[in-house]
């Protein structure tokens, strides 16, 4: 677990350094709006299904004018996804009453397996509660929701195995247009610390 751990806070940082640059520079665009250049660049506005079924649109649905956690997961996984999950839980409840405004989501990498039923199965055997929707929906616009919020590897190859993806959250504030990475293999208390930081 330890060099799991290593390797997801590496690969986060790599993968943090690449979203911050490039929503840096569409903050610093003065073509148009920033909060707009962000949106276009990064928010595919795609179809998603939560797990109650019902379906959303990333950007008008999900993220916008929201205060917003986010991680990445599969029912399946046997390594990261529940410690990952049961931290974030942890952060939930320790934030409180400032949680309430905030959205948490966790998305499905592997869509054609966590149906609606399958995301409400890992809710309940995770004991998720109010306020953290799960996200399934078609491949083609799974990956362009990963890639807009900046969940990739450098390698191609590294990338496109399931097993490499990093315990990370992106952490976001769309209607300031802010966004920041965080590792989530690591303490629900370190977790709800850099909630509070990024969202206060």
């Amino acid at each position: 677990m330890m060099n799991l751990e290593k390797r997801s806070l590496l690969v986060g940082a790599a993968v943090t350094l690449a979203g911050a640059g490039a929503m840096a520079a569409a903050r610093t665009s003065s073509a148009q709006d920033p909060r707009e250049q962000i949106r276009q660049n990064h928010f595919p506005n795609v179809a998603l299904r939560t797990h109650t079924g019902k379906e959303v649109a990333f950007y008008d649905d999900v993220l916008k004018n929201q205060k917003v956690v986010i991680n990445f997961m599969y029912t399946a996984c046997t390594d990261i996804c529940s410690p990952v999950t049961q931290n974030i839980l942890e952060a939930q409840r320790l934030l409180g009453d400032f949680a309430k405004d905030i959205h948490f989501y966790s998305i499905s990498l592997t869509p054609l397996h966590d149906d609606p039923e399958a995301l409400r199965n890992y809710m309940n055997a995770q004991k998720v509660g109010k306020g953290w929707t799960f996200l399934t929906g078609k491949e083609a616009n799974i990956e362009r929701v990963r890639r807009g919020l900046g969940f990739v590897q450098q390698s191609p190859k590294e990338d496109a195995n399931i097993f490499n993806h990093s315990g990370m959250l992106r952490i976001g504030n769309e209607r300031m247009g802010s966004w920041a990475h965080a590792s989530a293999v690591t303490s629900g208390k370190a977790i709800a610390r850099m909630i509070r930081f990024e969202l206060a």
